[in-house]
């Protein structure tokens, strides 16, 4: 057994609560990238920073069959030169469903250009 093969082992004894099995895949795929004489200060940072909290947050389940409808808000919406086109979408702050919609907005723009 090699100490990547030991390694791989010890990353998929991790407790799932711990790792989930992306994060498990991306720590082995870390391994291969190193030599063998590397490897073990590799596992030792992965394994630390499992240990002391460093954690993947898991991406939002993404419903592709629904939008969220945003409606425009006057008293929160503001105009720096009125002279220039519309043309950017501006989104401050950590917005999921407003950012899905941009994605949207934009792929339409797109197939409207293609057009």
């Amino acid at each position: 057994m090699t100490l990547l093969d030991k390694f791989k082992g010890l990353i998929d004894e991790i407790s799932s609560k711990e790792l989930n099995q992306d994060q498990k895949d991306l720590a082995i795929r870390i391994l291969e990238k190193f030599e063998d004489k590397d490897l073990e200060y590799v596992f030792q940072f992965i394994a630390q920073r499992i240990k002391t909290g460093f954690r993947f947050d898991s991406a939002p389940e993404s419903n592709s069959q629904t939008i969220a409808l945003l409606e425009k808000d006057d008293n929160l919406s503001f105009v720096l030169d009125e002279n220039k086109t519309k043309e950017n979408t501006l989104i401050i702050g950590e917005n999921y469903d407003a950012l899905k919609n941009l994605l949207l907005i934009e792929r339409e723009r797109e197939s409207w250009r293609a057009s």
